[in-house]
């Protein structure tokens, strides 16, 4: 929605306001809060990991969290953790690059198991990464650049005489950084949080044990364009660097995954032996992270499907078919 410049101090308040973004999370909790399948929980949420009690404390960092759910489809139990996340308004596009060698996008999650040979806890939770599966149109991206758009207009304005800017060609990747480093960290904190509460409950012998599987799903809601680009690595000319107009093909999404990878700080809890052996994929599943990140007018068609994932016969989550297969094409 275009509107016309400011005219009134009032006016320049509220375009101020718009360009923070405070009416877009409002309106992003508006329709968390009317979706029927989700039951809200709480917005502006403070967390902080690692943890300030622990050894870590000088690296601790304060936070908050955008918007909280929660939602009980049959044997999980999920918790949308949300991030709202206005474009900066001169990148417009998000552009993100297909995963090479994708592996599925993985979820952190507790379980709660019987241990009657433990002194004291005949159960506990215990922390978990459990791949999904997901419908074939969701990209699965480990990379991604803001960009301006719009770039072929200004190149023809500039050759009637307007001076294209210095910064034409500039990308960033800051917001996409910001906002994936926040959700990261505050999924940590509540998943920490929460296992926590629950050690607590299984200390003092309380039954039943929770009969579902705890699911923490990071999301990012924002008002970009969301694309992927995609091209065949092996054309990309040696000596320059650069890939041929011709070989690269652009899509828009209404969502996807991006695999974040998640700072070593972010990756351990309280109580995890940092100095055990892991084999290499266990050090890869624990440095990425999963999140789903989606274009604003899509967000509250998406809250119906993502309260309908169930988990298969083999353990694995899995996400229904969401939509048809987003429009292809080159950018115009």
């Amino acid at each position: 929605m275009s509107q016309q410049p400011p005219a009134t101090e009032e006016e320049w308040r509220t375009h101020v306001f718009n360009i923070h973004g405070t009416p877009f999370e409002h309106l992003c909790q508006y329709h968390l809060r009317q979706s029927p399948d989700w039951k809200f929980k709480s917005s502006r949420y403070p967390v902080e990991f690692p943890p300030s009690y622990t050894p870590q404390v000088s690296q601790t960092k304060n936070s908050e969290l955008d918007l909280w759910g929660t939602c009980n489809p049959p044997g999980l139990k999920i918790e949308l953790l949300v991030e709202c996340k206005k474009n900066n308004r001169e990148y417009t596009d998000w552009i993100f690059f297909p995963a090479r060698y994708p592996t599925p996008p993985s979820l952190r999650t507790l379980e709660y198991l019987n241990r009657p040979w433990e002194s004291g806890n005949s159960w506990s939770p215990n922390q978990k990464i459990l791949y999904l599966v997901t419908p074939p149109d969701i990209a699965v991206t480990d990379d991604g650049r803001e960009t301006k758009g719009n770039y072929q207009a200004r190149w023809e304005l500039s050759q009637n005489g307007r001076q294209l800017p210095r910064d034409f060609t500039k990308t960033s990747n800051a917001a996409i950084t910001d906002a994936a480093n926040q959700i990261a960290l505050a999924s940590q904190a509540l998943l920490h949080q929460e296992r926590r509460n629950q050690e607590a409950v299984a200390a003092g012998r309380a039954y039943p044990i929770p009969n579902w599987l705890h699911v923490f799903l990071p999301l990012v809601v924002t008002t970009a364009t969301l694309w992927t680009c995609q091209y065949p690595a092996e054309n990309v000319a040696m000596v320059t660097g650069e890939i041929p107009f011709s070989e690269v093909q652009y899509q828009q999404h209404p969502y996807l995954f991006f695999t974040y990878a998640l700072p070593p700080i972010l990756q351990f809890h309280t109580g995890d032996d940092r100095s055990e052996y892991r084999t290499d994929g266990e050090w890869e599943q624990l440095a990425r992270f999963s999140i789903l990140v989606v274009q604003s007018a899509a967000f509250p068609g998406l809250l119906t499907h993502l309260s309908k994932m169930t988990k298969d016969d083999e353990g694995r989550l899995v996400l229904p078919t969401l939509s048809s297969p987003a429009n292809s094409g080159r950018v115009p």
